[in-house]
């Protein structure tokens, strides 16, 4: 481990915007990249550490553990197959038979977000720790009967839950967490991951959508979390097979089958796609040139798609529904891309009026853990040091 001090302040963050890994390599195929001998790693972001110990007057809500079936209904009941007609009824049985799950997402990311960016000290990290270990040792999210939205759940509160307890893990003093607890927690993210590949891998072509890439990007972030290498190549491939879906004109032909939803699922498509490309990068591995094209050109559709919904309506026949599209957890993946890749065409715009950007599922406060550039330089390859310091 390097031991030196990492100072970067903010007149410097930009210098590294777009450092590249001396370790990034072209390969044929993002799937074809191991896991690095010294671990796979998180975003630079994740590291930046707590900046008091806080008052000990933490509020700490416990949500019970999900351990019933996971047979829920959909929003969509009784939609065709373009899944796009909303079934108010559905939708609240579905609020209330997922609020459990949803509850449990926005507990541990707030708390991890108060234990990170507000100081509350290590009460908000034991309530990230103490409410996963909870559902941990009660076998949550682990029920023999669930159905297809029950599989969908599951992977959100994954993703979720594997990102709360990476940020605190990564950034926790030595020997302040209860091994105990941080192995029943990831051995249960292994269980729960292992649920989410079953259900996941081997998928009919005409079927993989959007729920599979965020099926990918939930075990990715618990691969990072649990140093698992199997979930990680699995995540990468299931990665390689969205852009491989992608046309020659950018876009996702799924997601343009929700006829006046499509600009809603292609937005939400890259989210998780966003994500997985930049855990990628940080890891040494670039997305191929080829796909890379593609993938940016899918982005930019998006971008144009939400400034002038009627270029989508153009394609699919049908005028684009856009309420509640523009929100800050909707164009998340903006602040990660742009700090990443640069910013594309119009997407600068969406960021100064729907910002700061926050997201449940892609990690918590996106513009803290995204306000420098996410990759690492050579010098701190493969492996960033424990000692990081981010000056204000």
């Amino acid at each position: 481990m390097n031991n030196r001090r990492i100072t970067i302040p903010n007149r410097a963050m930009h210098i590294m915007l777009f450092t590249v890994l001396a370790t990034s390599v072209a390969v044929a195929s993002v799937q074809a990249a191991q896991c690095s001998q010294s671990g796979l790693r998180a975003p630079i972001g994740y590291y930046q550490p707590p900046k008091s110990e806080g008052s000990g007057s933490y509020h700490c809500e416990v949500i019970p553990p999900s351990v019933g079936a996971m047979n829920f209904t959909s929003k969509y009941k009784g939609s065709d197959s373009a899944r796009n007609e909303l079934n108010e009824k559905a939708r609240e049985a579905y609020l209330e038979a997922s609020k459990t799950v949803r509850r449990l997402e926005k507990e541990v990311i707030s708390s991890a977000d108060d234990y990170q960016i507000d100081g509350d000290g290590p009460e908000a990290r034991d309530c990230v720790l103490n409410n996963l270990n909870g559902w941990a040792q009660a076998n949550a999210l682990l029920p023999e009967d669930i159905n297809q939205v029950g599989q969908a759940v599951r992977k959100w509160g994954l993703a979720a839950a594997a990102n709360a307890y990476l940020r605190v893990k990564l950034i926790s003093p030595p020997d302040s967490l209860d091994p105990k607890k941080t192995a029943r927690i990831e051995a249960w993210f292994l269980q729960v991951a292992k649920g989410v590949r079953d259900y996941y891998s081997n998928r009919d072509p005409k079927k993989v959508n959007n729920h599979d890439y965020w099926a990918a990007w939930a075990v990715m972030v618990t691969a990072v979390a649990t140093g698992n290498c199997d979930d990680w190549a699995w995540s990468l491939q299931k990665f390689d097979e969205a852009m491989a879906q992608i046309t020659t004109d950018g876009y996702l032909p799924k997601e343009l089958s929700r006829r006046d939803r499509a600009l809603e699922y292609l937005n939400y498509a890259m989210q998780p796609l966003t994500m997985m490309a930049i855990f990628a990068e940080v890891n040494g591995v670039s997305v191929p040139e080829q796909d890379w094209m593609a993938f940016n050109k899918l982005a930019q559709n998006v971008v144009d798609g939400l400034e002038d919904p009627s270029k989508i309506e153009a394609i699919t026949g049908y005028p684009q529904i856009t309420k509640g599209l523009y929100t800050e957890w909707g164009l998340a993946w903006m602040r990660p891309w742009t700090k990443t890749w640069g910013s594309l065409e119009g997407m600068e715009g969406f960021l100064d009026e729907y910002g700061p950007m926050t997201s449940t599922r892609l990690g918590g406060d996106i513009e803290f853990l995204y306000r420098i550039g996410p990759r690492w330089t050579a010098e701190y390859a493969p492996h960033p040091p424990k000692d990081v310091h981010f000056e204000d």
